[in-house]
Formats: C-alpha cells, structure tokens, sequence
C-alpha cells in the first residue's frame, strides 16, 4: 500500500505533526506500507515558499488585526455565511497541475490532506474526475475552514461532533466523516511516575517574544512556588531574554527533537499556558492537563479560542490578578479540576472510533484497490 500525506510547507507547524501522528498510526496498522510526505508549496516551488512564509510570519505578527481581518473574510466565515465550496482561482490551477503530476509519477493508493489547500486542489480534481485516488482530510483545528475540500473528498476525520453537523451542511453523507479528534502522536499516550517538583509549561515561543515577554515580566515580578519551563524552540531571542531575566523559577528549555522528553515535560506539570494551536491543546488534553491561554495568533487560533472556551476546556489569563495566583486558583481547587476533567471526558465521548479503527475500517473499504 503506497501513502502519499500532504502538509503545506516545511516550516514546522502542527500540519506536520498530524502527518507525523497519523503516520506513525498507519505503521502501526500496516508496517508494510510505503508513505510519503510531500510539502506540496515547496515541492512546487521551494522559493516560493520562502517568500510566503516569511510574509505570513510578518503579517501576523506586525499587522495582527489586519491578518484577522482577511482570515474571517476569505478563509473561515462562520455562522453559516458560507455554504458553497470556496472557487478555484487562477494561480490553484499552476498547483493542481503539479500536484496531478505528482499522483500520475507516484501512483498512490490513498492521499491523506493535512492542511486545507491541497485538499481544495484534490477536490476540484475529483469533481473533475481527473483522478479517482480515495482521499482523507485529517483536520487540525477546532473548526473545518472555507478553503477544504468537501463534497469531492471521500473521508474526513473530524475533531468533534460539531465540525461533522458543519460538514452535513455541504451535503458531504455522514457515513464519509469519522469523529476521531485531533491526530495525537503515540508517544504523548505514555504515562510516567508523576514527579513531585512543582512546575508550570510554557508553550507558545517560536513565532517571537509577544505575548510573552509581557507574561515572563509579569511572572519574574511575582514571588513564585512553581518552576516555570518555557519551550523556546529555535527562538534565540526568547531564550536570550529569559537568561536575562535571571529567575531562579523561569527556565528556558531548548528545541527538542524527542517527543519522549517532551512527554516528559507535560507528564512532570501541573499546568500548560500556550496559545490555542489546535494540535497542542489535543496533546495537552491527551494528558489531562489543565490549559491557560496567554495570547492568541490571528486567524485560526481565535476561532480555536472560542470553540475550547464554548466547551470550556480552557482558562483564560488576565491582566488583573498575579498569574500564578490565577492558575493555582484552578489547580489547587479540587471541586473545580473535577468539573474541569468531566468536560474533556465529554469532548473524548464525542469520538465514534479511534484513529487506528477508523483507518482499518476504510482500508478494509477500498480493500480490492490496496495491493497486498
């Protein structure tokens, strides 16, 4: 059986961990399977990439509201504003041409869409019946955007109920969306002997300072009972601002290759405060741990935000009370974590088959397209 999983970019983002996650799942199932990653921007034109990253990044960084802006006019109107399948323009004919050249060298037998472009591309294929390979959407957010593909797509793994009534709005048959959630990587379903060190995880670094050099001026200005490890990935600066600091309780943790060690770090915290990244916070509730949210990006992260705190799967810092004193307030509070713990085992319910059954069942399916 021969896998074909497309992300965007290169650039790290959680597009590339639910193909890691869903690709480890697939090896589990199947150990004979041949996958293949393909960053469709870069594989296309990796110059191209370049520039759109760095603008993305710059966007969204210097002009937020702006970004905002275009994300709820063009990317995700929610409510319903949109019901019809968002149209293809001219530059998506340049990549569906590629990407089509892609299918015909590399024959696969399924191709699994992590990020919503190459999904619009396969859609319009499809409809187009210039290629019949099954396709699956595996979403990485708390919402389904405007720019998937829908009706042409023959499965989708949704991350809750919710997303699959949405779908059912673009009349795509329920028996074609499986609720498994958010793809979590194995290695975060590993439990260790919890430590008795006191330590609170900050995630959220690898775009710049931000939010966070507000949140650690705030931190180091407040006498501490938590150590507070902050996940600097390959933020320089960040790192370089918090040896400044010279807090005894503020560390900066290096970029970590291993998701053992990072499992580590979530199994020894009594809390995480991150951003709303929909492939963290399901990691970070695979582990029941409680969520504070510090700082939202535009555009996907804020429609993240609102769903988690419908649901209430969330906290949200504020700027009125010592953050340490806001969070021990939830996690020293017995009654509250209880509640707390009863709303994500409502999220988990949700789920009609994990992962790896939903995967079995379909390639079951298309059994006599698979060769053995």
């Amino acid at each position: 059986m021969k896998i074909i999983v497309l992300p965007l970019f290169r650039l790290p983002s959680g597009h590339h961990k639910a193909a890691e996650a869903i690709i480890e799942r697939i090896t589990c199932i199947r150990p004979d399977a041949q996958i293949q990653t393909v960053d469709l921007l870069s594989y296309c034109h990796e110059s191209l990439e370049t520039v759109v990253s760095k603008m993305y990044m710059q966007w969204i960084n210097k002009k937020p509201e702006s970004y905002s802006k275009f994300y709820k006019s063009f990317i995700y109107t929610p409510e319903g504003k949109r019901n019809e399948q968002m149209p293809i323009h001219v530059w998506d004919k340049y990549f569906e041409f590629r990407l089509a050249r892609i299918i015909e060298k590399e024959c696969p037998d399924y191709i699994i869409c992590t990020h919503s472009y190459p999904s619009k591309l396969l859609n319009h294929l499809k409809q187009l019946r210039k290629m019949d390979v099954p396709v699956i959407n595996v979403y990485t957010d708390f919402f389904v955007s405007d720019v998937w593909g829908k009706q042409g797509i023959d499965y989708h793994f949704v991350p809750h109920l919710e997303a699959k009534k949405w779908l059912s709005k673009f009349h795509v048959p329920g028996n074609r969306i499986f609720v498994t959630g958010i793809p979590v990587h194995p290695s975060f379903e590993v439990e260790y002997v919890h430590s008795e060190h006191r330590s609170i995880l900050i995630a959220g670094g690898n775009s710049g300072l931000g939010h966070l050099e507000k949140l650690l001026d705030n931190l180091q200005a407040d006498t501490l009972s938590y150590t507070y490890n902050v996940l600097c990935g390959h933020n320089v600066k960040l790192r370089e601002f918090i040896l400044s600091l010279d807090h005894p309780r503020i560390k900066a943790l290096p970029y970590m290759n291993s998701r053992e060690e990072m499992n580590r770090y979530y199994e020894e915290a009594s809390a995480i405060i991150t951003k709303p990244g929909g492939i963290t916070v399901s990691e970070v509730l695979e582990k029941e741990l409680p969520v504070f949210i510090a700082g939202t990006l535009p555009g996907q992260e804020e429609f993240n935000a609102d769903y988690l705190k419908k649901r209430q799967l969330i906290y949200e810092l504020t700027n009125d009370r010592p953050v340490e004193q806001q969070i021990t307030a939830i996690i020293d509070n017995e009654i509250e974590c209880n509640k707390w713990k009863k709303r994500i085992d409502m999220y988990r319910f949700e789920k009609e088959h994990s992962l790896e059954t939903t995967l079995v069942n379909i390639f079951g399916k298309e059994s006599s397209l698979i060769p053995l």
